[in-house]
């Protein structure tokens, strides 16, 4: 079997709430990089165990997320010690898929 972009398949066992306070935990990492957002909810992005979010950020920009409605814990992979980067779901970033450390540095990075 040949996997190409792992963790970007359906996300099982799903909710608003856990995709909420992930979201919550997304931005106060901007904040920790240095960058404010705001989010506001956008269902019309929702889909696939993933809910969508318009982040506005300080810099002028909007960027829309697709966010794993999984406990943060099981969402946010920052590469520490114990984590396995195969076992996490990747967030959409503007249609992008992305493992949230690396999606962290193309929003901070305006890529």
């Amino acid at each position: 079997m040949l996997v190409i972009n792992p963790g970007s398949g359906p996300v099982p066992e799903a909710s608003e709430a856990n995709a909420a306070a992930a979201i919550r935990q997304f931005v106060d990492d901007l904040r920790d990089a240095g960058l404010k957002a705001a989010d506001s909810r956008r269902p019309d992005l929702d889909g696939d165990g993933r809910y969508g979010f318009a982040l506005h950020l300080s810099n002028g920009r909007t960027v829309e997320i697709e966010m794993p409605g999984l406990s943060v814990e099981r969402v946010r992979y920052l590469g520490e010690d114990g984590q396995n980067i195969w076992d996490f779901p990747r967030l959409y970033v503007d249609g992008n898929s992305w493992i949230w450390k690396f999606a962290l540095e193309v929003i901070r990075d305006g890529e």
